[in-house]
């Protein structure tokens, strides 16, 4: 009985993880598109640097994202 608590909590958990990496997935692409796309229509901001900025973050919120995902669905 009380394995199955732990085992229902760690998929909550797990469920959990997974939901918020797929937030960053998507967290990922709107700052692309509103950082980077946004920045060769037309901004305040340097461009070039606007541009850099939306690029890092784009990648590193795009490849810890996945990195969530996949260590998730593999369990």
């Amino acid at each position: 009985m009380g394995n199955v608590k732990r085992q229902t909590k760690r998929n909550r958990l797990s469920l959990f993880f997974l939901n918020f990496a797929k937030l960053g997935i998507d967290i990922a692409k709107l700052s692309f598109a509103s950082l980077v796309l946004g920045t060769i229509i037309k901004g305040d901001i340097p461009q070039s640097t606007l541009l850099t900025a939306g690029i890092i973050f784009s990648t590193v919120a795009a490849t810890f994202s996945i990195f969530l995902i996949t260590m998730l669905e593999e369990k």
